[in-house]
């Protein structure tokens, strides 16, 4: 071995050495700080200082360079778990506080302070021997005034959302309500204070959010707005008497401005919107008088122009009112005065040379004020309509020739629609009883939705047409199915003539045309016998029956007697009309 090797080996055993004195000392230091950390906690047990000493406990059992007082301090630290629990728990709450606030998630942070609420109700107990140390930890934690200055802060978040609401006019998100309400009590000071602050806000709130509404115009969202304000108090078990005080004020404003202007409809419209609002909150409104006073004044002026041959003034007062009141007798009896000074003044201003023959007439219908169906000589069907400015829209059809005999014309209401009257036709036929033809009015043209040829005609309840016998391919002999598709009406079915029973059921269907479904026994041409229960049944009719099961379709016709084994029985006859 070489000098320089030696050397080298020397240094190495040498670093060796030091690095194993490094070590030795590193363990004695974590040794000596076990032992002080267990004398220390012992020393603050001693003197019934709990947090301290779970700590000092706490800190030993994590130190693992020596095996000392192990048992003992493990019992120590079971003893003082309260403690160790009390300290984790209001860290996580803590931080978990902290979280919330730095999100502004006000949601999350009312979880927290339930959790914090929940946790503080098992140790605050007057029973519970921990309640001091609770006190302690929380206040190391500053637990209660980290969350006074959280809900302070979002407090005074919530109230400028609110004046931001009411500075932009808009109030889509009126969460900050509810969240100010779930603000626990303490950190307004009390529950009075609590009420006494966050009323004044709401009522200075909703009244200035309702007067903005009306000085827009809004009645109806002003009505469904205060509606659903108090109910989203009522539930919150909070009696807001401002909103009704302040709906109450405006609303005289609108019906007395309705008033001046002699806006009969609109005055009604919101008059019955508003009476119809008190019943559906119920609460005292001294608005109630003044509209039923009002009403009674305008009901005489139109009976007096009524007299005076004023029949604009008086419909359009009983029209008006009609929103609020059932008007129809009074504008029945206006226009039937109307009409008997100037029955067909609406076609005749618009050609005085044709001679009319009135058909219909009627108000307030198929979007019109007035409305007038009229044939002419030349067999010209009119529809007039009157909007509410008086101007009059007249459609013509010249469908039929003037030589055509028409039997009948009718609105047809169960094919009309709100706007679209239908007027049914009926008029001779050269194959069936009679020929029907639709026609639509609608807004700028006459369509003619059907014509057909048929011995019988009606509507169901679902809006088809049910044709007797009708001259097509696909319906004669039948009661065929009309059913509309766009600006016609197309062949859908048959009507059901029968009713499906079963076998057994038989005798309670009298000369009722039934289906069923039977065991024919002994089978043979025009007639044959079947199961009918625990007995039998003769089959009639032109067909040639089979053994085995059969459905039948027909009607009961009596009775005829038979020996069935030596007994003599009557047993139903059937008469078959079809069979399956």
């Amino acid at each position: 071995m070489t000098i320089k090797r030696m050397l080298t080996l020397q240094k190495l055993l040498i670093l060796c050495c030091v690095g194993m004195l490094i070590l030795i000392g590193v363990k004695c230091y974590y040794i000596q700080q076990k032992i002080t950390a267990v004398t220390e906690a012992d020393r603050l047990y001693a003197l019934n200082d709990l947090i301290g000493a779970e700590e000092w406990y706490l800190q030993a059992h994590r130190n693992k360079s020596i095996r000392y007082k192990e048992q003992e301090v493990s019992l120590y630290l079971q003893e003082l778990a309260p403690i160790s629990e009390m300290n984790s728990t209001l860290n996580e709450i803590d931080d978990a506080a902290k979280k919330a606030y730095a999100k502004d998630d006000f949601e999350q942070l009312m979880t927290v302070y339930a959790e914090l609420s929940d946790f503080r109700a098992i140790y605050m107990k007057d029973s519970n021997t921990y309640a001091p140390y609770y006190r302690q930890i929380s206040a190391k934690y500053e637990i209660s005034e980290d969350f006074t200055t959280y809900f302070q802060d979002f407090r005074t978040l919530f109230y400028e959302q609110l004046e931001h609401n009411l500075d932009n006019k808009q109030y889509a998100d009126e969460s900050f309500k509810w969240n100010l309400l779930t603000i626990p009590e303490p950190f307004f000071g009390d529950a009075d204070q609590k009420k006494s602050q966050l009323y004044a806000k709401f009522k200075a709130y909703d009244q200035r959010k309702l007067a903005q509404m009306a000085a827009k115009g809004e009645f109806q969202t002003l009505l469904d707005e205060s509606i659903a304000m108090l109910e989203h108090y009522d539930s919150r078990q909070i009696q807001a008497d401002w909103i009704t005080e302040q709906t109450d004020s405006l609303v005289r404003t609108f019906l007395e401005h309705d008033a001046d202007k002699e806006a009969y409809s609109t005055f009604a419209v919101h008059a019955k919107s508003y009476t119809s609002f008190i019943q559906s909150v119920k609460f005292d409104s001294t608005v109630e008088s003044y509209i039923t006073k009002q009403i009674d004044s305008w009901m005489s002026v139109a009976k007096r122009a009524v007299k005076n041959t004023e029949f604009n003034k008086a419909l359009a007062l009983y029209e008006g009112l009609a929103n609020y009141m059932d008007t129809s007798s009074k504008v029945k009896e206006t226009k039937l005065a109307w009409n008997i000074h100037d029955p067909i003044r609406i076609l005749q201003n618009s050609d005085p040379t044709r001679v009319f023959t009135v058909i219909d007439s009627g108000s307030k219908r198929f979007g019109a004020v007035l409305y007038v169906l009229a044939q002419d000589e030349q067999n010209i069907i009119y529809f007039a309509r009157m909007d509410s400015e008086d101007k009059v829209h007249i459609l013509t059809n010249d469908h039929f020739q003037q030589d055509e005999a028409i039997q009948d014309i009718a609105i047809e209401s169960s094919l009309s629609i709100e706007k679209f009257p239908v007027l049914l036709i009926q008029g001779e036929s050269s194959t069936r009883n009679t020929r029907y033809t639709a026609i639509e009015v609608q807004t700028e043209s006459m369509v003619t939705l059907f014509e057909f040829h048929a011995d019988g005609y009606q509507v169901d309840s679902d809006g088809q047409l049910l044709l007797d016998n009708p001259d097509t391919p696909e319906g004669a002999g039948q009661v065929a199915i009309y059913q509309r598709s766009g600006e016609s009406y197309s062949f859908v079915g048959f009507q059901q003539d029968y009713i499906d029973i079963v076998v057994e059921d038989l005798l309670l269907y009298i000369q009722e045309k039934v289906r069923f479904s039977t065991n024919i026994i002994q089978p043979g041409y025009s007639e044959a016998f079947a199961i009918m229960g625990d007995s039998y049944l003769k089959l009639t009719g032109n067909y040639s029956f089979y053994e085995g099961t059969a459905i039948v379709t027909g009607r009961f016709s009596g009775y005829e007697d038979f020996y069935i084994e030596d007994e003599l029985t009557s047993i139903p006859l059937f008469e078959v009309e079809s069979m399956e």
